[in-house]
């Protein structure tokens, strides 16, 4: 996964197996886990149900199955299983904001590979998987389904979308989707009870992400993924530095002072951003480009 500026689908399938190497998501449940170890965030009672057998005293009389008492003439009881499954669901940034990096890869690239590495750990996991990938002008959608119908088609749409970033790159196109556009668009697919991972830069992160952000969080788990080129730990200690973004150019030259600013500017803004996303409840993970992404979620989940 280094030296990237895009993926294809070669590379995707590769991670199959580095993708056992991460645990299960928040709140997922882990293959082979006894039934009843991790409270379901399924709305309603979240079990399914499993066997008929007679009452015994102490049993709950509310699981008492009335149907087969009457026909039975004796008490009989349901017994349920856990429901273990749990969806997952991807919404993955590939807009132009993510196509940069300084070394190893850039973070468009990290971000598809981290959703390719979470979507192989729900096939190993059996759980439902969909997604949103979206750039500067579209949205593809995918719902949750099982992962054996619906993860090449997962796999098939970040390629799409990664490799028209070099293409679009020169003419810098305005801007049309929105992080906001695409949480919108993807909340009326996303089911009650699912793990949501946002993969992005969040560069624009503003007051409708945190409502529909909340919204998310009131019946979802969310997991924030902040994908980040450290460019601001490794700047050079003084020379002139150059910088194009969206038709404005810039050329400075970096003395200690404007070094040191730049550092503290880009870490508060981290930070900014971190205590925002916590304080709506979703848990925040920082992916570096440069380091290993493998470690980076292995830490994080």
């Amino acid at each position: 996964m280094a030296g990237q500026l895009s993926v294809d689908r070669a590379s995707l399938l590769a991670l199959a197996n580095k993708a056992r190497l991460i645990t299960n998501p928040p709140g997922q449940i882990p293959p082979g886990a006894l039934a009843g170890e991790r409270t379901s965030k399924q709305q309603g009672r979240g079990l399914n149900f499993d066997s008929l057998r007679r009452y015994q005293p102490g049993d709950d009389v509310r699981l008492i199955d009335w149907l087969a008492t009457a026909r039975l003439r004796s008490p009989w009881i349901r017994l349920y299983n856990e429901e273990r499954e749990r969806p997952v669901f991807l919404l993955v940034d590939q807009r132009l904001d993510m196509f940069f990096a300084t070394r190893v890869q850039t973070k468009s690239v990290a971000a598809a590979n981290t959703a390719a590495l979470l979507a192989w750990r729900s096939w190993h996991d059996g759980d439902r998987i969909g997604s949103l990938v979206f750039n500067d002008s579209d949205m593809t959608l995918q719902k949750c389904r099982p992962p054996r119908t619906t993860l090449n088609t997962i796999l098939d749409t970040l390629v799409h979308y990664n490799q028209q970033l070099p293409e679009k790159y020169p003419t810098e196109p305005v801007a049309k989707v929105s992080l906001a556009d695409a949480l919108l668009r993807a909340s009326s697919a996303i089911p009650n009870g699912a793990w949501v991972a946002v993969l992005s830069d969040f560069h624009d992160l503003d007051k409708q992400c945190d409502a529909l952000l909340a919204g998310l969080r009131r019946r979802c788990e969310v997991s924030a993924f902040v994908v980040l080129d450290d460019l601001h730990r490794h700047l050079p200690t003084m020379g002139t530095v150059a910088a194009t973004y969206q038709g404005h150019e810039a050329a400075f030259s970096l003395s200690s002072g404007i070094r040191e600013e730049i550092e503290q500017s880009i870490t508060a803004r981290l930070a900014r951003q971190q205590s925002r996303l916590t304080r709506l409840g979703i848990r925040v993970n920082h992916l570096v480009v440069t380091q290993d992404l493998i470690k980076q979620l292995q830490k994080g989940l």
